[in-house]
């Protein structure tokens, strides 16, 4: 602009003020922040009005457009801080753009489907005939870019001509002068001819008014084919980048840890649904601190195992890595002799719930359990999804919407949907959370089903009531660590104290003589038998055989404690 005042304002015809005529056109999008990318297009005259216009059939009946009273709801031609100058007009050339006419308040013209690419540098014009109920009529003119079939429409630039027709009532032919864009439009594309009467952009009449649009020439569209638009320069980027790629790639190879490949299956395991050795895992931040340390247990076919522990001792994150969802630092983890990784394929024998599985509410239990089945990408003859249903017992519940569920049906179907595929491990994290008595109860039995066809569970759960009589098979955790592993009755019967049943009461010097048996520190007398305290080194084997030696009724010998009793004892607790 300085350049231009010096020449025509000071007088100065040696300052040169660029090209005759100039574009400014959007060459793509900046990768780095979203921007449009500008570039020049110049040429030394404009000969888009005299010497190459173009002409557009359109076509369309003679048609009535309302001005509605108080002139809203508005039609919308660019939105504010977005159109206009702003990066919407810009990005309009790459076919985005926001525009909307509200039916009855306009009148609409088509062209037919373009034969080859038509560029348009200046401004469109049509002559249209406008009779109005009123003496004058207030109309918005825009062309629009339709994509095929018409279902994408953009305002080039977001740019609309307003016209304000007089002596409108008497009807009246109008030139419309529409707005100057430099706008390419596409082979197959159409162009669209709107008149309007209301604009979010302008103030319209406020008084209702009814116009009559109806077509008197084509769509002239300017052309400039002389233009040339200058090659956009390469950013910096493009010089250095692959350079700077490929010393990273040479320094990840040099310095990055090598992929390995997946360990081989065990055939010696192939039957063994779990097998964890020496695992470990530590979470960034934590170098002092080990969230599983040296973990191993075996996991064996028609097995219930409670995964025991206080909060913070590994389980949750032994889980995760069990279902690969995260990886262990050390160790390994398989599952029926494969490896676990994350995709695993043996992951597919694996079925699991983990607290708050979520469900469509509208639909039913079934159709929940069948969708995501689909998911799964499985065939759908391979969910054995009657089979799962009948084990997870929901009934005619299954027909019901799920937002009609109580909380222990929504268990149930969680359940079930982890038992989609009959998988041969199922992992069940607080499977009972939530749930009645009579509720937990059920969930009990359907584990229990569950194992009883060969097939192995995995229940993590801080109800030691519960994990005493479902599972048969504990691992207690503490601090990341194994504390203990067995069958429930081992460590339940770990304990000192012992309950010897008789049937009948035991006379008082049947009772002193127990007393003085080795082995012994106390017996007492209770309803139905004795109640046994065995000295350090005692055993039950050896008390049952000196209780036989006395003639004592022994019906039965069991633990005097309960899981509680002995969990609290093994992570260290007050017994």
């Amino acid at each position: 602009m300085t350049a231009w005042f010096d020449h025509y304002l000071k007088g100065d015809g040696s300052t040169g003020t660029g090209p005759a005529f100039r574009v400014t056109r959007t060459g793509g999008v900046d990768s780095t922040d979203g921007t449009a990318l500008l570039r020049g297009a110049s040429a030394g005259a404009y000969p888009g009005l005299r010497d190459h216009p173009r002409a557009i059939a359109l076509t369309g009946r003679e048609q009535h457009v309302a001005n509605p009273a108080g002139a809203s709801p508005p039609g919308v031609s660019a939105l504010p801080g977005l159109g206009g100058s702003g990066g919407l007009s810009r990005l309009s050339a790459l076919g985005v753009g926001v525009s909307l006419d509200f039916p009855g308040q306009y009148a609409r013209f088509d062209s037919a489907p373009l034969t080859r690419d038509l560029r348009i540098t200046g401004s469109p014009t049509a002559t249209v005939h406008v009779t109005s109920t009123t003496d004058d009529a207030v109309l918005f003119g825009k062309v629009y870019d339709v994509g095929p079939g018409g279902t994408r429409q953009v305002l080039p630039s977001q740019l609309v001509a307003p016209l304000r027709i007089t002596g409108a009532k008497a009807g009246k032919d109008v030139t419309v002068t529409l707005p100057a864009i430099d706008h390419e439009v596409r082979k197959g594309h159409r162009l669209r001819l709107v008149l309007a009467s209301t604009d979010l952009g302008y103030a319209s009449p406020a008084a209702p008014a009814t116009y009559t649009v109806s077509l008197r020439s084509d769509l002239s569209v300017p052309t400039a084919p002389a233009l040339s638009t200058a090659a956009a320069p390469l950013p910096a980027w493009v010089w250095w980048l692959p350079p700077a790629g490929a010393l990273g790639a040479l320094a990840l190879l040099l310095t990055g840890r090598r992929p390995t490949t997946a360990p081989a299956p065990d055939p010696a395991l192939a039957d063994v649904p779990l097998q964890i050795t020496d695992l470990s895992k530590r979470y960034a931040r934590s170098t002092d601190r080990y969230a599983v340390r040296e973990l191993s247990f075996r996991v064996e076919k028609g097995q219930v195992l409670g995964l025991l522990g206080p909060n913070g001792a590994g389980k949750t994150t032994t889980l995760r890595m069990l279902m690969g969802l995260i990886g262990p630092d050390d160790g390994e983890i398989r599952v029926f002799g494969h490896a676990v990784r994350p995709g695993a394929p043996v992951l597919s024998r694996v079925g699991a719930f983990v607290e708050g599985a979520g469900f469509l509410p509208h639909l039913s239990g079934r159709e929940n359990l069948e969708l995501y089945w689909r998911a799964t990408g499985r065939p759908p003859e391979d969910a054995r999804l009657d089979e799962a249903l009948e084990i997870a017992g929901l009934g005619d519940a299954l027909a019901r919407a799920v937002r009609t569920y109580s909380q222990g049906m929504r268990q149930r179907l969680a359940i079930a949907q982890a038992m989609l595929g009959l998988p041969d491990l199922l992992i069940l994290d607080e499977p009972t959370n939530g749930l009645d008595p009579p509720q937990i109860r059920e969930m009990r039995e359907v584990m229990i089903r569950y194992a009883a066809a060969g097939r192995t569970v995995i229940v993590s759960s801080h109800l030691l009531a519960e994990v005493e009589q479902s599972c048969t098979h504990l691992v207690v955790m503490d601090r990341g660590r194994l504390v203990q592993a067995g069958p429930v009755r081992e460590i339940v019967g770990s304990g000192d104290t012992l309950l010897v049943g008789t049937g009948t009461p035991v006379d008082e010097p049947v009772v002193e003589k127990v007393t003085a048996l080795p082995g012994v520190a106390s017996a007492v007398r209770t309803e139905d038998g004795l109640l046994i305290r065995l000295e350090p080194g005692g055993t039950a084997e050896e008390l049952v055989v000196e209780l036989v030696r006395l003639e004592v009724p022994v019906a039965s010998v069991g633990p005097h404690r309960r899981l509680e009793d002995a969990f609290l004892t093994l992570i260290g607790g007050a017994p």
